[in-house]
């Protein structure tokens, strides 16, 4: 049986890992079957989740990484495979990204460095991290598939109904309409992994994490 496998389905793929492999050797020979399996994959946006060997979020990161640079694929969000419903909760993620680019979202591949910024009319999807000093505005929602970092004003317009997603949420200063949240000065580093949702609930904004329930009822 090979040491790195992966298994895929509809709604996302799992990387199956031998549990008496040496990491590095894991790491490197991860890198060549995703590299001959590229064409195989395509271009995607997927969750992934982890089986076999226990790794550590720093060595899932990196994982995460290798695949990104030797094949198409976009990784939405990283699951624990032992979750119920997390097939279901991969597809509605996607499944929002999917209904705001039909809305005219505006789509920005690659990280933002201190001094970027951008700018949308409609929703605002970043592929990418957003680093401190850069910053994010939009008339409408925003989903970040990195680190937030920087600044995020959704709602722009002054839409309260609007939302901002992000897979590691660590913001200097988010703002929904015309209420702005800063980030605490002192951040929980076990919690910042979690996909998180921050939205507007009696004149205040809510950072909480993101579950298939609350994200199947958002308003675009």
């Amino acid at each position: 049986m090979s040491s790195v496998m992966i298994k895929g389905s509809k709604n996302g793929i799992t990387l199956v890992l031998s549990e008496t492999e040496e990491y590095d050797v894991l790491k490197e020979k991860a890198g060549k079957k995703f590299k001959e399996s590229a064409k195989f994959l395509g271009n995607a946006k997927t969750a992934i989740s982890f089986e076999g060997k226990k790794l550590t979020e720093e060595q899932k990161e990196e994982m995460i990484k290798i695949i990104t640079e030797n094949t198409e694929l976009e990784i939405v969000c990283m699951l624990d495979s032992s979750e119920e419903g997390n097939a279901k909760f991969a597809q509605a993620v996607e499944k929002k990204i999917n209904e705001m680019t039909a809305a005219n979202a505006r789509i920005y591949k690659g990280n933002l460095r201190s001094g970027q910024s951008l700018e949308s009319d409609a929703g605002l999807i970043v592929l990418g991290d957003v680093n401190p000093g850069a910053g994010l505005i939009s008339k409408g929602n925003i989903i970040v598939l990195g680190s937030l970092r920087g600044t995020a004003w959704a709602g722009a317009g002054g839409n309260e109904n609007c939302f901002v997603i992000c897979s590691d949420m660590v913001p200097m200063q988010i703002r929904i309409a015309d209420i702005i949240a800063r980030s605490p000065d002192h951040k929980d580093k076990k919690d910042v992994r979690d996909i998180k949702i921050a939205y507007l609930e009696k004149g205040s904004i809510v950072i909480s994490p993101l579950s298939k329930e609350i994200i199947s009822g958002l308003v675009l």
